[in-house]
């Protein structure tokens, strides 16, 4: 038997002659080797069958035999040479992810803001609101969903929170009944909470989405409120209230040029806090990849120190933009498979960037369920370059959102190439510190 190597796979060293090996093509496609094991897997080019392996690498047959086994398991290689693309379920979904814009209203003016109707309507109308939960209950029931997860945005969505209090007891209550999970969460700047809003939330297991732009005056350039003071010193004491009791925030970073070359300082403080946070690139605007690039690399040689000192969860904690390592998928977002967007008036979008521009699939109010009124419209999943379609990284990166592509794929392409091994190595690093460690910690007899 002649084994084949997958061609998307990421190879890099870590420690004490482990290596991790990475399958681009698989959720659930890297493992960590030791010397020996790699040993057997450098040997497999296609012409090698298992006994010249063995021979090669002065080991038992058996032995080779197993860890090929392994390998295959995760699609690493096999015995044919033919390796299947993965698939998904695309006709019938079992879960719902709706963004809902409860507010075009804003206490903050920050200058690369994508909603064209921010300060132009206030808040969702009750009749609206009373809407939507007919259509969640008829939507779960009918296409027996298991969850269905709403993330409250706008504008600002706290400061809506009285509208939206007794909706969010009342369908808490609904989907018990159906045993459909049913999770809320608040797309928010957090300049705004009370202890109110903080009761409510451990009660009810309420999510906080939490933009910051930077550590002290680098957030402070982009997230202003209107009379031109920076929000920072609020935002941090909001985090920390949260946090104190009990409820663990996500953090949303939008990258520009202007506060990039604070991005090592907020690492620094996102690490201590010991909290999930995502770093986005922005959108329609200028910005040094080169240097971005590198200063990434300081942060992610944090985060690695981060993973040895602290026990640093690193797949649970962080994310680059859009990419998936850990999660492929065949597109960058669930708009217009099983999620989509909902407007201040109620009318339903695929994606909330959209927001403005009257193309909508459909109103809360039309018949049929939620996935049915937004699958009215085909919804736009833009061009892919034909250099994507070929990447190790296609099912990772997706060639980016396809409302902001240029010239068919994604615009940090660059950068993401130059990350992302890294980003495969750190999955590895902390994978093989929490084995070692428990090794460890295992008692001897």
């Amino acid at each position: 038997m002649i084994p084949y190597k997958n061609p998307h796979l990421v190879v890099r060293p870590i420690d004490d002659g482990f290596v991790t090996i990475s399958n681009t093509y698989s959720t659930d496609g890297l493992k960590v080797v030791n010397a020996k094991q790699y040993q057997i897997f450098q040997n497999v080019n296609g012409v090698n069958d298992i006994k010249n392996i063995a021979s090669l690498t002065n080991l038992d047959i058996t032995a080779v035999s197993n860890v090929l086994e392994q390998f295959e398991q995760k699609q690493i290689v096999n015995f044919s040479g033919n390796f299947e693309e993965p698939d998904w379920n695309k006709e019938d979904p079992k879960s719902l992810n709706l963004w809902v814009h409860t507010t075009n209203k804003c206490n903050l003016g920050c200058s690369y803001c994508y909603i064209s109707t921010l300060q132009t309507t206030g808040g969702m109308s009750e009749e609206v609101i009373a809407q939507l939960g007919k259509k969640l209950l008829q939507t779960a029931v009918e296409r027996k969903l298991k969850s269905v997860k709403l993330r409250l945005a706008g504008g600002e969505p706290l400061l809506q929170f009285k509208h939206w209090k007794d909706f969010i007891v009342e369908m808490k209550e609904e989907f018990l009944k159906i045993q459909c999970d049913f999770g809320v969460g608040f797309l928010t700047n957090l300049t705004y909470i009370n202890d109110e809003i903080i009761e409510f939330a451990k009660k009810y297991n309420i999510g906080f989405g939490v933009s910051m732009d930077g550590f002290g005056t680098y957030h402070d350039l982009t997230r202003k409120y209107h009379n031109g003071k920076g929000s920072f010193d609020k935002v941090d004491e909001n985090v920390k209230k949260l946090l104190q009791n009990g409820i663990t925030p996500s953090i949303s970073t939008v990258v520009t040029q202007q506060n990039m070359e604070g991005l090592y300082a907020l690492t620094e403080y996102l690490i201590d806090l010991n909290i999930h946070f995502r770093y986005s690139i922005v959108h329609g605007e200028f910005i040094d990849r080169v240097r971005l690039s590198e200063i990434l690399t300081q942060c992610y040689d944090l985060m690695e120190k981060a993973i040895y000192e602290q026990d640093y969860a690193f797949s649970q904690k962080h994310r680059l933009c859009d990419l998936k390592p850990s999660e492929i998928f065949f597109q960058t977002c669930s708009s217009g498979l099983n999620g989509g967007a909902v407007y201040v008036d109620g009318g339903l979008y695929f994606c909330h960037v959209k927001f403005g521009d009257n193309d909508t699939s459909g109103s809360l109010f039309d018949k049929g369920d939620l996935l049915s009124i937004i699958a009215q419209k085909q919804h736009y999943v833009g061009e892919r370059s034909q250099d994507c379609m070929t990447c190790d990284y296609k099912y990772v990166c997706t060639s980016g959102c396809p409302m902001y592509r240029v010239d068919g794929k994604d615009a940090s392409c660059g950068l993401y190439h130059e990350q992302l091994p890294r980003f495969y190595e750190l999955l590895g690093r902390e994978r093989l510190h929490k084995l070692k460690k428990a090794v460890a910690l295992t008692p001897t007899t």
